[in-house]
């Protein structure tokens, strides 16, 4: 099958040109030239910007391929405008969504209260309010997901859906774990976590995602389908932290905190975030059932293998922030509810 991916140069992307070249496909990266990867020699590039429309049409009209796999989409005007260049012209088209798509992730990201189930199903109910972002842009997953499936309605193309969660892993470009390994580094010995870090929530390591779409390209089932893709195994944040200090070799005490306390993080304005970026309610843990039946997905990588390799990765490239790390408020924090309590919080 020759297979071109839309973006590719981040995040999952070289994961995926690796496991599809091993598996005898070949590859074609259409991206902007903005991030050096070193998959050059394992797959064909084009430069490009696939929103400058005109442009993408001219650099794709004479690319033949059997598939898409489109890692970029944003809306319902990105799914569109490939569809006029590519309709009829491929078989398969698997675009990459997310879990922002149900109502519990519109709840958690505004503080109101959702009746969603847990694990969260494929047919759960999607989230109403467009523009969570604030994006200059449109930016909707679910108008996304509406034209998708549209097209495949049309018969323009087969189309497969995949909703993708937190992301991790080594070169991950949101280093959410970075919150837990840089107070390691620090050598913190107190940590708060929010409601005692016992949220349920899905993760997903950037090679096992990658695995997700090589099924949906190889199954014939995954036609017309939505499928929930993540992590088999999933972690708390209390259980990434004790496992992070675990690799670290580093022993600190997990201290419970009233969330209403939790100091808020600067790029959390309007939202009711904590600091810690797995801090969430309510629970985001995605129902795996469908794909693993149906395609037969299982975790390519182990999960303590996969925090192994995310956090030796962290720990030697240290990728900063626009830091969360006002370790002067934590502390002020843990004193005043230790003397709350009437003890000691250390």
């Amino acid at each position: 099958m020759r297979v071109l991916i839309i973006g590719g140069t981040r995040r999952c992307g070289p994961y995926l040109v690796e496991q599809l070249t091993d598996n005898g496909h070949s590859v074609v990266c259409y991206h902007r030239g903005q991030h050096n990867v070193a998959f050059s020699d394992r797959a064909e590039e084009i430069l490009g910007d696939r929103r400058d429309v005109s442009g993408f049409e001219d650099r794709t009209r004479t690319v033949a391929v059997d598939a898409i796999v489109d890692m970029m989409a944003g809306d319902d005007g990105d799914v569109n405008a490939l569809a006029k260049v590519f309709a009829g012209r491929i078989r398969r088209y698997v675009c990459i969504s997310s879990y922002e798509v149900y109502e519990a992730y519109e709840a958690a990201w505004s503080g109101t209260v959702s009746a969603q189930p847990v694990p969260i199903p494929e047919d759960a109910p999607k989230r109403s309010q467009f523009d969570l972002y604030g994006h200059e842009r449109r930016y909707d997953k679910v108008l996304m997901e509406k034209a998708a499936l549209e097209a495949h309605a049309r018969g323009d193309f087969e189309v497969t859906l995949l909703r993708w969660p937190a992301l991790y892993g080594p070169r991950d470009t949101t280093p959410r774990e970075w919150y837990y390994v840089k107070q390691a580094l620090d050598r913190r010995k107190r940590i708060p976590v929010a409601n005692g870090g016992l949220s349920l929530f899905s993760r997903g390591y950037l090679a096992n995602m990658a695995r997700t779409v090589v099924l949906a390209l190889e199954s014939d089932i995954a036609a017309g389908q939505v499928y929930n893709a993540a992590d088999a195994h999933a972690l708390t944040p209390r259980q990434i932290i004790a496992m992070v200090g675990q690799i670290m070799g580093h022993e600190w005490e997990i201290i419970p905190i009233p969330r209403q306390l939790m100091p808020a993080f600067p790029k959390s304005q309007g939202r009711p975030f904590s600091p810690d970026p797995y801090d969430i309610e309510p629970h985001l843990l995605m129902d795996l059932t469908k794909i693993k039946a149906e395609l037969g997905y299982r975790d390519l990588v182990p999960l303590r293998t996969a925090m192994e390799r995310t956090v030796t990765w962290l720990c030697e490239h240290q990728p900063g922030s626009e830091s969360p790390f006002d370790y002067q408020a934590l502390d002020a924090l843990l004193d005043t509810y230790a003397a709350f309590l009437g003890g000691t919080a250390s």
